[in-house]
């Protein structure tokens, strides 16, 4: 039987409510993953039968939802998505298709910009998951190997749209570890700005023997790599920062690309994340540039936005919902 630890995640637009001990913009993560992906069947069949997490249902689709391709900027395009998730969890990765918009694969390695890592370990035998994930699409990268002989042995496997997964051999009784993504970026302040500008808290730890098995990976030196853990408030979800020097490649894509990854975060205040986001380098990608009102349950609705930062994640900014009186 198989069974996969995956860090917690949301991958509905859940909201949360804003108080006054929350000091940043931001108040909690709505999904922990999403992959852009070009064919939505085979990515499915990556994370599905390769890595084992449950997919159930059809997907969904944005035919009669104008106002969620304008939040993507794609009002022509069309939308395909799905959740999978750890058998017996609400949560999981988002997978979305784009179609109908140009988009073009993006080529990344895991040391260019914008390359996310989702970190998660797994009780079976770290070669068999390995070897079912190239069966479906999945390429190594690296491993397995361990630092150390007692370290656990990990792995790094890109998917068939360049979204990397790294494996971690664990015990079967051992607890899961924190919940984890990677990005790579360029500029070792983008840390900074996701702490100082949107709210994101210190671990107070730093990461090591991740950036050693990148580190060899990539054949660089491991003085030039640098790592920085942030948490989302009101969330488990944890964000690793990394800089890889000289030997990361600026590559910009747009949110069709397969290759590109948002990330859903709930902010207290919509207009003044977006504008942290755009004097920082980033941009507004929804049409117009404005945000939208997607359609809610029981009549409401929720304003959001898509924006890309300057190292090429793409975040969902989502309008958190007021505090009740």
């Amino acid at each position: 039987m198989r069974r996969l630890i995956l860090p917690v995640c949301a991958a509905a637009l859940l909201l949360v409510h804003a108080t006054a001990q929350d000091a940043g913009l931001v108040v909690g993560s709505g999904n922990y993953f999403s992959p852009i992906v070009a064919n939505l069947e085979r990515a499915v069949a990556f994370y599905h039968d390769g890595l084992g997490l449950d997919v159930t249902g059809t997907p969904s689709t944005a035919a009669d939802n104008a106002p969620l391709r304008n939040m993507f900027g794609l009002p022509g395009a069309q939308l395909r998505w799905t959740v999978a998730r750890p058998v017996g969890s609400r949560q999981g990765v988002e997978i979305v298709e784009i179609s109908q918009a140009g988009g073009r694969p993006l080529d990344r390695r895991v040391t260019d910009q914008g390359a996310m890592t989702l970190v998660m370990s797994t009780a079976e035998d770290l070669d068999m998951v390995v070897s079912r994930l190239k069966e479906h699409g999945g390429a190594v990268v690296s491993g397995p190997v361990a630092q150390t002989p007692t370290d656990a042995r990990r792995a790094i496997v890109r998917d068939p749209d360049d979204h990397f997964v790294e494996l971690i051999a664990a015990d079967r009784n051992a607890a899961p570890p924190s919940p984890h993504i990677r990005l790579t970026v360029r500029d070792p302040r983008t840390g900074d700005f996701y702490a100082k500008a949107l709210g994101l808290q210190s671990t107070g730890s730093k990461p090591t023997a991740d950036l050693v098995l990148l580190t060899r990976t990539a054949k660089i030196a491991t003085i030039s790599a640098g790592a920085t853990e942030l948490r989302v408030p009101n969330s488990d979800l944890v964000i690793e920062f990394v800089t890889f020097g000289s030997a990361s490649r600026r590559t910009s894509g747009r949110i069709q690309d397969p290759g590109s990854t948002r990330l859903q975060l709930q902010v207290r205040d919509l207009d003044a994340a977006i504008q942290a986001v755009v004097r920082a380098g980033g941009h507004v990608v929804s049409t117009g540039g404005m945000p939208v009102e997607l359609p809610g349950g029981r009549g409401g609705s929720t304003r959001a936005a898509i924006v890309q930062d300057p190292d090429n994640l793409f975040l969902v900014l989502i309008q958190a919902a007021a505090p009740r009186g």
